[in-house]
This record gives C-alpha cells, sequence and structure tokens, in this order.
C-alpha cells in the first residue's frame, strides 16, 4: 500500500498537521525524500477559495504534488495544474456542477474525487463523476466507518472498482485498510516516520 506525506497549507504557511506550528519549505522537504508525491490540503483554497498558487512551484521543485485546494470551475483546475499539480482532488459539494469528462478533455494529470461526509456520501457521489475519476480520496476515519455498517460496505465496493486513498493517523489501522481494499493512505506529515519505522 502506497503511504503518502500530507502536507497542509493555511493562511500561506506549510503545516505538518491542520492545527500545527509552520514549517519552512527546507524543514518538510528534510522529511519527505525527493521526488516523492506529497497530498497538498490547501485549507485556503478549499475554505476562502483562495488557493496557495504562489508556493505549489516550489513544492513541485523537488516533489510531485497532489493537490486539494477546493477548485471551483475548470479555470481553477487549469490553474492548479499550471502550478505544479500532477494529480487534482475536485470535491461535488464545492463544486456542484463539475463534470469531470470536461476535465479529462484538457489534461491527462489524475484527477480524484473526494467522496464527502459519510452523512452526505449517497447524495454527492453521481455515477456520471465516478465513471470519469482515476480515484476516490476518504477523509473519514476508521470508527467514522465501522459505526455504520451501510457506509462501510459501500466503501468496500467502491474499492473494488476504484483506487481509493483514504486519510489515517494511526499506523495501528494499516490492516484494516488494506483489508478494505484501499490502495493508499494519507498520513499526517508529522506521523510519517511513526508509519516508516513499522515497514508501512
Amino acid at each position: 500500500m502506497e503511504i503518502i506525506p500530507l502536507i497542509y497549507l493555511k493562511k500561506r504557511k506549510i503545516v505538518a498537521e491542520k492545527e500545527g506550528e509552520c514549517l519552512s519549505l527546507n524543514e518538510m522537504s528534510e522529511q519527505i525524500n525527493k521526488d516523492e508525491k506529497i497530498y497538498v490540503l490547501d485549507i485556503d483554497g478549499i475554505e476562502k477559495d483562495k488557493p496557495n498558487l504562489c508556493l505549489y512551484p516550489k513544492l513541485s521543485e523537488n516533489h510531485k504534488i497532489w493537490v486539494d485546494a477546493g477548485p471551483r470551475v475548470l479555470g481553477d483546475v487549469v490553474d492548479l495544474i499550471m502550478a505544479g499539480a500532477t494529480n487534482v482532488t475536485v470535491r461535488k459539494k464545492i463544486w456542484p456542477e463539475l463534470d469531470i469528462s470536461i476535465i479529462k478533455e484538457i489534461t491527462e494529470n489524475e484527477i480524484y474525487a473526494d467522496i464527502g461526509p459519510k452523512s452526505q456520501n449517497m447524495q454527492i457521489i453521481e455515477f456520471s463523476l465516478l465513471n470519469n475519476v482515476d480515484g476516490l480520496v476518504v477523509f473519514n476515519n476508521k470508527n467514522q466507518i465501522e459505526t455504520d455498517f451501510k457506509y462501510g460496505s459501500f466503501l468496500k465496493n467502491l474499492c473494488i472498482k476504484y483506487k481509493m486513498y483514504v486519510y489515517e493517523s494511526n499506523q495501528k489501522n494499516f490492516s484494516y485498510w488494506k483489508t478494505l481494499g484501499a490502495v493508499g493512505l494519507l498520513v499526517d506529515l508529522d506521523k510519517i516516520k511513526e508509519f516508516h519505522k513499522h515497514g508501512f
């Protein structure tokens, strides 16, 4: 299973965990191998529609960056790719008129869909969306999924057809996600060493 370091961009700064301290580009690079893929969760882009486009070229100099910045129109996706994103995550709840097929007409970059909170999954996921994505991203934790058998079964079925990456902060849950069928974990930068120490 692939383990991808996750960093947050918040208030134009790099953060190792959502509520953590700011890092310099050098401090971040010391913890991630050169050319390694990193997942960039741009909180400013998602919450305020102000993605940190100026930081992406710097991040992409030494890393393959997968950007989740809440694009709202096709031009936003183009901006992310032009700034250095190799993969892009889109969110149906932010971009209600989302049509993946139009994005795929202009780029060969991989496009992933965040499938949203468990209470909204059935409403958010449309088959037209699923038919065109390269994979899915889930930010629900193991406990949220285990408390809802229907939702867990739903995700397991999706894992059969799509590459699914899930956010995880506890290395003890590695086997759970592997059994579910996830192909990769998005792990906060400050937890990456712990995962690697256990051979993941």
